[in-house]
């Protein structure tokens, strides 16, 4: 032990010694055992090595116990508790670097939900009413290639520009028929998350079009440019976001801080700044998972899906089990709290379907390899589009189905021998 210190540190714990009154206090000074330093010592004594100005050192107080000899952490311990002291660090550094982007890219802060006056309920009024566009599982930057789904459907941006385009022209020629009747006083876009592809999986990383960053530029122009035809269409727009599991920017999703980790509530806040000085346009975002607001006194509860805590579809029914057990779980989880939820919108499974006053939403990628492998039942890309009026709640509603649909392909049928024609 002694030969493999320098004459520096020989000389620094010799001094030490000399200079407290205890071994105890010279080791603690140290950052050493008591019994390191004392056979130490006692090697430098029967060497002769001690050097100039020492002759001894004090001795332990005969009233103190015997130091403790502490196990050193075997080799096995040493590397799980370093393993998972790293891991948490590691995690912890991506989550704080994903919020600064955050912050840093879209000003991502906690936004307190204000609804416009115009959803408000009015004064005994009963014929008023507002029109509800879901968007959600956009997907934008995702490539669906034709061949690999049978030739059934096809995605690329483009294609999502014209969707897209589509449900927006939609909305504005349908809208104003249904509300013939009534007081028609704007409408909501409802961002139900999934609005990017995003980079969650490695096969989204190696197949999307566009980066992360260049599909929220892209869906941000493209639903900027539709909520401001709405609005100068309708007049008053108010838009609510809620984050998906695609646009999320961690590996797995948070719990905590799901919404600050969201790239669709990134494009939220863009959008925000857009219109912040448009008095036509409220922007909405969610601080967690979902999102309440009132129209007319109905409650609207807001929810992409995925954390209904329902799982996946199974069975020859699918999503719409989960659908149904989830909408049960939102209701049955606000009585528990005092909220009651007159209609509630849902996303995430890709299936258009409307169990009571759940708008379960569709998709606007369509069917999908994904789809394919899992021997989904294909569902052409459409998207929810109703009138919420305020005396009945929701009244109208329809999916709009954003292609044209393909030609009937003739049906096979097998002709009897005696029937072939001459």
């Amino acid at each position: 032990m002694v030969a493999k210190l320098t004459e520096d540190e020989i000389r620094r714990r010799i001094d030490a010694v000399n200079s407290h009154p205890t071994l105890r206090a010279a080791a603690q000074f140290l950052r050493m055992k008591s019994s390191t330093l004392g056979h130490f010592m006692e090697s430098m004594r029967t060497s002769g090595r001690l050097l100039d100005g020492v002759v001894s050192y004090p001795a332990e107080p005969p009233d103190l116990p015997a130091p403790v000899e502490i196990a050193a952490p075997s080799p096995v311990e040493i590397r799980d508790t370093n393993f998972w002291r790293n891991k948490a660090k590691a995690a912890e550094e991506r989550a704080a670097e994903s919020e600064h982007i955050l912050r840093e890219m879209a000003g991502v802060f906690q936004r307190q939900v204000v609804p416009p006056e115009w959803t408000l309920p009015g004064g005994g009024a009963e014929g008023r009413a507002v029109g509800l566009i879901h968007l959600s599982d956009l997907h934008c930057g995702e490539v669906v290639r034709l061949e690999e789904t049978g030739g059934v459907n096809e995605y690329n941006p483009e294609i999502f520009r014209h969707r897209l385009r589509r449900m927006i022209d939609a909305s504005i020629r349908i809208l104003p028929r249904w509300s013939s009747d009534c007081d028609l006083k704007g409408v909501v876009v409802a961002l139900n998350g999934d609005l990017i592809s995003g980079d969650i999986h490695a096969e989204l990383r190696e197949t999307n079009a566009l980066t992360s960053h260049e599909q929220v530029a892209l869906a941000t122009d493209e639903l900027a440019a539709g909520i401001r035809m709405l609005g100068d269409q309708f007049g008053a727009v108010l838009v609510t976001v809620t984050p998906g599991n695609h646009g999320r920017t961690t590996e797995k999703t948070h719990a905590k801080r799901m919404a600050a980790l969201s790239y669709d509530i990134m494009i939220g806040n863009i959008l925000a700044r857009e219109f912040a000085n448009d008095a036509r346009i409220t922007v909405n975002t969610a601080s967690g998972a979902d999102i309440v607001f009132p129209l007319f006194g109905w409650s609207v509860l807001q929810t992409h899906g995925d954390s209904m805590g329902t799982g996946g579809g199974q069975g020859f029914a699918g999503p719409e089990l989960p659908i149904v057990r989830g909408g049960k779980k939102i209701k049955l989880s606000g009585f528990a709290t005092g909220e009651r939820y007159d209609i509630i919108l849902t996303a995430h499974y890709h299936t258009s379907s409307n169990p009571g006053t759940v708008l379960a939403n569709g998709s606007m990628v369509g069917y999908s390899e994904y789809a394919v492998r899992i021997r989904g039942l294909p569902e052409p890309p459409q998207q929810w589009l109703a009138l919420i009026h305020e005396k009945w709640g929701l009244r109208e509603r329809v999916p709009v189905v954003l292609e044209d649909p393909a030609p009937p392909r003739r049906p096979r049928f097998r002709v009897p021998a005696g029937m072939v024609a001459a």
